[in-house]
């Protein structure tokens, strides 16, 4: 007997409102991935109760249509409208849900699916109750006031299971290859058998997704203390060219146990999200060793959107993984592959930790290179110096067969930490190597060149770097650019070698091209006076670092939404509630409006034009005996008196690159906003990204605290997953903040002519608990 009713589509219209003003479905996919997700927890469900049955989840793609298929828990009458076809209402909120380790607990139901389809129809059979019930509805006659979901009882077949069918607006707009990759992301590592027109896209082992390396370390961790809040059990491996793997389950927490594991590996930059395996979003982590690869734990909550997760969230896993970081180091230094890894000897320098810097090797005169812990261990039997400079005949007068002479290298951060681990051992003696100034000019001795240019340089110093400093020209030895040092007065003096050439095309520049002096000048000290007067910053020091934060808090409290975001979705919802509008209409009216944290990039400006003689300064203000390196935090590019409304600058091939980068985009308004403040100060840039997501992370100068830029894309980023540190250069202007886009991205973000790119942006700060970096 045919039992057909009508019920209204209903809506929790607060909760709904908060949805869709924060984190509304925007990809074209999300019915696939909301959809698969259901299914997912409908069989976890299931498992639960009952594991006496063969999981499974079946997606099929066709050109007007899309089915879910699964064997899950299933729906019952009720249940079917109270959740399914009531947005904002889960099923999922309860222990028993819980314990199963279902994923989403928001509610949205129908609502995903309507945003590309015009029909659905749900055919479900519950495991609870012997029900099974066929349900439809029409995207045009959805509506609050009257019933519009049919709603059918059908006969009891015994195999519970919900079949999804949802009929598309436009026939042909899910491009098969494309939702097979968008949903392999999130799916690949779930143990239940998940096809997509019958290929299988899940049960991926772990091992595949982060590979394992050859192995010269291995430890068996057992219930380890990983840090001060962090206890685990698991494995860690280190290969012969220091990569790292690190393998961690029975996780605990400041006590409290975290169900759920991590795989992670050294370089691989992105860190993916997951509970109970099924993806939730890529994670913007800050780790000295570019950690990447998967955590899965249950206490890990999406938006949403279900695009990124939320901030207790990321501020867990980065507080982890500074430990994690701190873990990795403390047992690499007992490795001699340690002497392989930049970033292990960043971490020695970030935190002073000298004292494990022994396995690292140095330079011997007319010998092989040694450990550290060798030649202290070498100059208990005779007697060892040690020397930073290059001059060759100092370097013969020490050597001799009875004596040692190490050879400090030319480079940090290996310099650094050699001078660390060494200075802690009086009996190695250093010879002197101090560059010495002859024909010191300074104060009223300066010429009118010189004196114009000490004047700018220190205004400069004073106004970006909040450093007071007298600036003086003279003579420096060892080929050396800048000298820093105290004058009786208590302020830092600045000597300028006169004699080298970046040096002197500043004072020329003065003398001949006044209008691009400005500009250059501001270069100069970024690129050459900073690196040596870093440490003196006042916001360098955690102190300092905590004043910043607070400073940004201040301003982020009085930061609201603006009338043209929030105050807009009110209305369009009375706009509905008086008959104005149709509920299709009040959808897609709700989602553009909720689009405000969106930029949207049409036209492309070049670097030339809107920062003009940047690409030149650059190359003309580069002090050659100051490498750089990817990790250093280093300041903006300043041009705070210039304005422009270009969203995205390039350089064209014909063109010098700027520091490797030839693609800046700006920072959409509330990110300028809300954190512009950060980038006035000196910061290091990492950029992962994989699927459709790019993540910025800058990292503050103390080493403290930093901001993620999360840029979620409706095409693919790149074909796979990869980043990691890049060398900052933050482009930042009066009313603008230019990121630097990475080469292997660079084409996802430059629009072709008459292309619009779309980028939804999250962006908020992180404490990351590190020392302060170099």
């Amino acid at each position: 007997m045919m039992d057909e009713t009508l019920i209204p589509f209903d809506v929790e219209t607060s909760r709904i409102i908060e949805l869709l003003a924060k984190q509304i479905y925007q990809s074209p996919f999300a019915l696939l991935r909301e959809n698969v997700q259901n299914a997912f927890d409908a069989i976890r469900e299931r498992m639960q109760r009952d594991r006496d049955f063969n999981p499974l989840i079946d997606v099929s793609i066709e050109h007007d249509r899309i089915k879910i298929r699964d064997n899950g828990i299933g729906m019952s009458r009720d249940e079917l409208r109270r959740h399914f076809w009531t947005a904002g209402s889960s099923s999922k909120n309860n222990p028993e849900a819980r314990a199963a380790g279902v994923v989403g607990t928001f509610g949205i139901g129908a609502m995903a699916n309507f945003g590309i389809a015009k029909t659905v129809t749900v055919e479900t059979e519950s495991a609870r109750t012997p029900e099974r019930t066929l349900s439809s509805a029409q995207r045009e006659t959805l509506s609050l006031r009257e019933d519009c979901v049919k709603m059918q009882r059908l006969e009891v077949t015994g195999h519970p299971g919900t079949t999804i069918t949802a009929e598309l607006i436009s026939p042909g707009s899910i491009n098969l290859a494309e939702a097979k990759q968008y949903l392999r992301e999130f799916v690949r590592l779930v143990d239940v058998p998940i096809f997509v027109n019958e290929e299988l896209i899940s049960q991926v082992p772990i091992d595949q997704v982060v590979p394992v390396i050859p192995t010269n370390y291995q430890q068996r961790l057992e219930v380890v203390r990983i840090g001060p809040n962090l206890q685990a059990t698991g494995d860690i491996a280190i290969s012969g060219n220091a990569i790292i793997r690190l393998v961690l389950t029975d996780l605990v927490w400041n006590g409290q146990p975290l169900k759920g594991n991590l795989v992670l590996r050294s370089g691989d930059g992105a860190v993916h999200t997951a509970r109970s395996g099924f993806g939730l979003a890529m994670a913007p982590i800050s780790s000295i060793y570019t950690f990447g690869g998967v955590v899965d734990m249950q206490v890990l909550q999406p938006t949403a959107g279900r695009e990124a997760l939320t901030s207790d969230g990321v501020q867990l896993l980065q507080s982890m993984m500074t430990e994690i970081d701190n873990f990795a180091s403390e047992r690499l230094s007992a490795t001699e592959q340690c002497n392989q890894s930049t970033p292990f000897m960043q971490w020695i320098c970030s935190y002073g930790r000298y004292d494990l810097a022994g396995k690292l090797t140095i330079e011997v005169s007319g010998r092989d290179e040694i450990s550290l812990e060798n030649a202290i261990l070498t100059s208990s039997l005779r007697k060892v110096r040690r020397y930073g400079g290059s001059d060759p005949t100092v370097i013969k007068t020490f050597s001799s067969e009875d004596s040692f002479l190490l050879i400090l290298s030319r480079n940090n951060p290996r310099r650094q930490c050699q001078e660390g681990y060494l200075g802690r051992y009086p009996a190695i003696e250093a010879i002197p190597d101090r560059p010495t100034v002859i024909n010191l000019q300074e104060g009223m001795g300066l010429s009118g060149g010189k004196w114009a240019v000490s004047y700018r340089l220190a205004s400069i110093i004073s106004e970006d770097f909040f450093i007071d400093v007298e600036v003086a020209f003279g003579e420096i030895s060892h080929g050396v650019v800048v000298m820093v040092d105290g004058v009786p007065s208590g302020k830092t003096r600045i000597i300028l070698n006169s004699t080298s050439t970046v040096v002197m095309t500043l004072l020329q520049v003065y003398e001949t091209h006044l209008d691009a002096f400005r500009s250059l000048a501001k270069d100069f000290a970024r690129n050459v006076v900073f690196p040596h007067i870093s440490h003196l910053v006042p916001s360098s020091t955690r102190q300092g670092a905590e004043a910043f934060i607070e400073a940004m808090r201040r301003k982020r409290e009085t930061f609201e939404y603006g009338s043209d975001e929030l105050d807009e979705l009110p209305s369009i919802w009375e706009d509905y509630r008086e008959g104005r509008i149709t509920l299709e209409n009040l959808i897609d009216r709700s989602k553009f409006a909720a689009q405000t944290n969106v930029q949207i990039v049409e036209a492309v400006s070049a670097v030339r034009d809107v920062v003009p003689n940047l690409i030149e300064n650059e190359r003309s203000v580069q002090d050659p005996t100051s490498p750089q390196t990817q990790w250093i935090a280093e300041p903006s590019i300043l041009r705070t008196e210039t304005s422009s409304s270009a969203k995205l600058i390039t350089i064209d091939p014909s063109e010098p690159d700027l520091r490797g980068y030839r693609c800046f985009i700006a920072l959409a308004p509330r990110a300028f906003t809300e954190f512009g403040d950060f980038f006035t100060q000196p910061h290091s840039t990492s950029v992962v990204w994989g699927g459709q997501k790019a993540l910025f992370i800058f990292i503050h100068h103390s080493g403290e605290f930093g901001v993620y830029y999360d840029m979620q894309t409706m095409d693919f980023v790149s074909e796979s997953a990869g980043g990691g540190a890049h060398r900052t250069s933050t482009i930042m202007l009066r009313d603008r903040i230019y990121i630097p886009v990475p080469p292997s991205i660079q084409t996802s973000f430059v629009p072709k002519p008459g292309e619009k790119k779309r980028f939804e942006i999250k962006a908020d700060l992180i404490r990351t608990g590190a020392a302060k970096s170099i």
